[in-house]
């Protein structure tokens, strides 16, 4: 499981109080790139599909339920300031105070990092079965050249006591995933002569094998379970 760093808990937040005081899913924002609606509405999905599944005992209302309860100008409020500050102010929370009887606590979270990287990577491979030289190292005649494509994602989810108007559980998790595949097998010691005839060749294999990146859902969905996991 990712591990939830810069955690930090108010003594309130117990699990009798989460269970008592109901969950409401208030969005899922991004700093690094404009998130359109029908995939922010997907991710928010989610994140309570996740929290559900982990702890059953919640009951958590959907972010539809929360727009509405809310009022589309106050909620906008809500997730503009949290997308551009990061965390809620004080006359925010001091307007969704009017709401902590229908729930006591607004999760958000907030996508920091989502970057894609490609990557070439060497590796000498081995006959089957292995052959070793005189001192016992192996013998390597081949060298597999692998693509590799790897997605980073760094999120952060905040917790809102709307009863008592503080952040009541904050942390963020750094999570990546990765693709890879062999485009090709050269010669360890083959000459330059043929490796300059096959760089038309491999430079089409590269393009053509290239991994397609880690899909940003089933990245957030592991981190969504993280963060339902490390709940009190």
């Amino acid at each position: 499981m990712p591990e939830v760093i810069s955690l930090k808990q108010d003594e309130s937040f117990t699990h009798d109080a989460i269970v008592a005081g109901m969950m409401g899913i208030g969005g899922v924002v991004s700093a690094v790139n404009d998130l359109e609606e029908s995939k922010s509405s997907k991710y928010a999905t989610i994140l309570r599909d996740s929290f559900c599944r982990t702890r059953k005992e919640f009951i958590i209302w959907p972010v539809e339920e929360i727009v509405q309860r809310l009022g589309n100008d106050l909620y906008q409020k809500v997730i503009n300031n949290y997308l551009e500050s990061g965390e809620l102010n004080s006359d925010l929370l001091k307007e969704l105070e009017f709401f902590r009887n229908a729930f006591r606590f607004l999760v958000l979270v907030r996508i920091i990092e989502n970057e894609v990287t490609e990557t070439t990577e060497e590796c000498p491979t081995t006959e089957i079965p292995p052959l070793t030289d005189l001192k016992g190292n192996p013998i390597v005649k081949e060298i597999a050249v692998r693509l590799i494509t790897a997605r980073h994602m760094t999120v952060s989810l905040d917790i809102y006591d709307l009863k008592k108007g503080i952040s009541t559980w904050s942390g963020m998790i750094n999570e990546s995933r990765t693709k890879q595949r062999t485009a090709y097998v050269k010669d360890r010691d083959e000459s330059i002569v043929k490796t300059f005839a096959l760089i038309p060749v491999r430079a089409f294999l590269e393009v053509g094998l290239k991994p397609s990146a880690p899909r940003t859902d089933k990245l957030l969905r592991k981190i969504f379970l993280a963060f339902a996991g490390n709940m009190p």
